[in-house]
Parts: structure tokens; C-alpha cells; sequence
């Protein structure tokens, strides 16, 4: 028997699991991408000091500075991601990231002019916007559709992963370098680390790579195959057709758009809320604001496994949503440091059930053949509508009452609103 053969016949006695170290890669490079674009919230204290602004300068401009990164970032994520996808889903990955890593050290030269500073931080969004759809890309292809809520749920831990550790970072290297030098470590440190293992360790087809076994890759393609009814869509403009004329998924997006308002309107101003409205040190921002999104990475695991078990995405994100809602409420009416800390982290852990199925949900409406165009369209609107508007809404609540308990409450009302969507959507997907 020759040795190809034998070596395939071995392969094929025992299936691998390959798979998995996909998404952990991915994940990675997710932490080091929401690294870059988060490090400004742990930086704004120390921003709005050096600017001389007053509380509402510092609601005003400082949501400015986080929104507008999202504006870049909508716009590239719907319509570079056509690009992306023809380029190669690994090869737009490493070209995102030493993107991205690059314009964030960028932010140091310009970071005492606003103007210039506003451009960057929408730079930044444009050259990291189709980050999201290419991992889509991958986790469809190397995914069967029962291990999907999973698969997506293990990269986009790298956000909760991020937010835990960005804290331990970021604050360290702003009192000992200054807000303008922790850029351009963050930046070139993420850089060195993600690279290699994207080039080494990501395939783009599960055929692709040199130690996967035929058992696997037969178990992979097999699960992939979901709906004979999906119609094929060649073009940005063919697939928004093909979407428009399916209601579920625009009520996807609009959920989306609530979500990221909620997930970013309190991670921007969370690090204000404790040093400006509770009069927390700044060092002990490492603890009050990393210790809450500790619970963010069990909630991501948990609702994915529950989504993948119980085919009930929607109601379960129905029931979570309302949890964060009460949840919010509490935070911003108490002052007791710890038990803010723990209202925001069940918070956490509730909001985590939609973020661990949303491309879950995707990836079943959208043509299979443009899942990378279709997961654009969605990260793009909710991105760039719910990111940009998050940080805004907190910010205008803030500048108009001079309260930020005020601001993060607002976040409670979209909790609400959103509960209401999911239970919809729980109803019209069975999913």
C-alpha cells in the first residue's frame, strides 16, 4: 500500500478536531481588535483633563471620539466585505489587523487635535470593518450548522475577553506612559502577537490544512448543508435583494442596532461613571470595570450552548434582555462601589445571550453563498447605527441632566424595547 494511502486511511480512523482552533484563533485576534478600538474609553479621564473639558464638554466630545469610529466602521463592514471575500477571508484577517494596529498607534501624534483625532478614530473603523464578516466567513466554512452559536461564541469572546483585560493594560500603561504612548504599544504590541498566528494556524477551507482528518472534513461539509431553499446571490446588490424580501432579517438588524447601542453605550462610559460620577480613583478602574465583564464570557458560553440545544435563540435573548434591563436600573441607582460592580456584571452575563447567537442567526437567513456580504450588512448597520448612537445617547443624556447615572440608566429603556423584539423573533425563527 503506498504511504499516501496508508497515511489517509489512518487519518480516516479517527476524526479530528481541527475545527476548534479556528475560532480560538480568532478570538485572539478580536481581543487585540477591540483592544485598539476600546483603549480611548479607559483613556477619556485622562483625555478630558489634558482638554480642560467640563462634565458636558466631556459628554460631548468624548461620545463624539468613541462614535465616530463606528461610522468608519459601518461603511467599510457593507461594502468592503464583497472585496474581502473574494480576496481570501485569512488573507483581508492579517491585512485588517496590521491595518488597524498601525492607524491606532496613529492616534498618538494627533491626539491633542480634535479635528485630526476625530479623522483617525474614523479611520480606524474604515480599516477595521470587515474584521467581523471574515471570521463569519470561516465559522460558516468550517462549521456544521448544530456547532455554529458555539463556534461564533468562542471568537466573539474575544470581546468580553478584551473588555476583562483591557483594564489590567490599558490602565497601567496610561499612569506610567500617558494616554498618547499607550497607544502605540497597544497598537504594535497586538500586531506582533496576532499575525503569526492567523498565517500558521488559519486555514481558509477545512481541505486546506495539512493534519485534518477525511472523517472530520466529511463531518463538516455534511452539517453545512441547511436549506435547499437559499438562492444564490453573486453581488452586494444581488444579496440586499434577495434579504430585503425577507422581514426576519431586518428585524435581526434592528435588534442588533439596540444591542450594540446598549454594549457600547455602557462600555464607553462605564470608566467615566465610576472616576466622574462615583469618585473612584482612576487606578482602581483595573478592578470595577474588569471584574464585571469576567461573567460576560460564562454568559457567552452558556447562551450558545442553550441556543445550539434548544433551538430557542430568540426567547431565550427575549428573557436575558429583560434581565439587563433590571439590572441597569439598579447599577445606576446605587453608590455602593461592589454592589455596582455586581449589578453590572449579571448585566453582563444576561446581554451575552444575544451577542452569543446573533451570527448564528445570520448565517441561517443569508444565502449561504454570501454569508461574508450578508454578516457585513448586518455588522455594518448595527455597528455603525447602534455603536455610533450608544456612546451618543449615554453622552447627550449626561451633557443634559450633568448626571451620569442618568446617562447609564437610559441604556435600561433600550433593554426593554429589546426584550420585546426578541420574543418576536422567537416567534417568527424557529431557531
Amino acid at each position: 500500500m503506498p504511504l499516501t494511502t496508508r497515511i489517509n486511511a489512518l487519518k480516516e480512523e479517527k476524526m479530528t478536531q481541527i475545527r476548534w482552533q479556528i475560532p480560538v484563533v480568532l478570538m485572539i485576534s478580536i481581543l487585540v481588535s477591540y483592544f485598539d478600538r476600546m483603549n480611548i474609553s479607559f483613556a477619556l479621564p485622562m483625555i478630558a483633563k489634558d482638554y480642560g473639558w467640563t462634565v458636558a464638554e466631556t459628554g460631548k466630545y468624548g461620545g463624539l471620539l468613541m462614535s465616530v469610529f463606528f461610522v468608519g466602521y459601518g461603511i467599510s463592514t457593507i461594502f468592503m466585505s464583497p472585496i474581502g471575500e473574494r480576496f481570501g477571508a485569512k488573507k483581508s484577517i492579517i491585512a485588517v489587523v496590521i491595518l488597524f494596529s498601525l492607524v491606532t498607534c496613529l492616534q498618538a501624534p494627533v491626539g491633542m487635535m480634535l479635528t485630526l483625532f476625530v479623522a483617525v478614530r474614523v479611520l480606524l473603523g474604515l480599516v477595521s470593518g470587515i474584521h467581523g464578516p471574515m471570521n463569519g466567513v470561516l465559522t460558516e466554512r468550517w462549521f456544521p450548522i448544530n456547532e455554529r452559536s458555539r463556534a461564533n461564541s468562542i471568537w466573539f469572546c474575544g470581546i468580553f475577553a478584551a473588555m476583562i483585560l483591557a483594564p489590567l493594560v490599558v490602565v497601567p500603561l496610561c499612569e506610567f506612559l500617558g494616554w498618547k504612548m499607550m497607544f502605540v504599544v497597544i497598537g504594535l504590541g497586538g500586531m506582533i502577537i496576532t499575525v503569526p498566528l492567523l498565517k500558521f494556524f488559519v486555514y481558509e477551507e477545512p481541505e486546506d490544512h495539512p493534519k485534518i482528518s477525511v472523517s472530520e472534513i466529511d463531518y463538516i461539509q455534511k452539517g453545512r448543508i441547511v436549506d435547499t431553499e437559499k438562492e444564490t446571490a453573486l453581488s452586494l446588490m444581488s444579496t440586499v435583494k434577495v434579504l430585503g424580501r425577507q422581514r426576519i432579517f431586518w428585524l435581526v438588524i434592528a435588534i442588533g442596532i439596540i444591542n450594540n447601542m446598549i454594549a457600547f453605550g455602557l462600555v464607553s462610559w462605564m470608566p467615566t461613571f465610576f472616576t466622574e460620577g462615583r469618585k473612584l480613583e482612576f487606578s482602581n478602574l483595573v478592578y470595577a470595570t474588569s471584574v464585571p465583564y469576567i461573567l460576560s464570557i460564562v454568559g457567552a458560553l452558556t447562551w450558545a450552548y442553550l441556543g445550539d440545544k434548544t433551538n430557542k435563540r430568540g426567547f431565550l435573548s427575549s428573557l436575558a434582555f429583560l434581565g439587563s434591563g433590571i439590572m441597569i436600573c439598579l447599577a445606576a441607582s446605587t453608590s455602593f462601589i461592589p454592589l455596582i460592580i455586581f449589578y453590572f456584571a449579571a448585566m453582563i452575563f444576561f446581554s451575552a445571550a444575544y451577542n452569543a447567537n446573533e451570527i448564528a442567526f445570520v448565517q441561517r437567513i443569508v444565502p449561504s453563498e454570501r454569508t461574508g456580504t450578508g454578516i457585513g450588512i448586518y455588522l455594518g448597520l448595527s455597528m455603525m447605527l447602534g455603536g455610533g448612537l450608544g456612546p451618543i445617547l449615554v453622552g447627550g443624556a449626561v451633557s443634559i441632566s450633568g448626571s451620569y447615572s442618568y446617562g447609564i440608566g437610559s441604556l435600561s429603556v433600550l433593554c426593554f424595547g429589546c426584550s420585546f423584539l426578541a420574543f418576536f423573533l422567537g416567534r417568527k425563527l424557529a431557531y
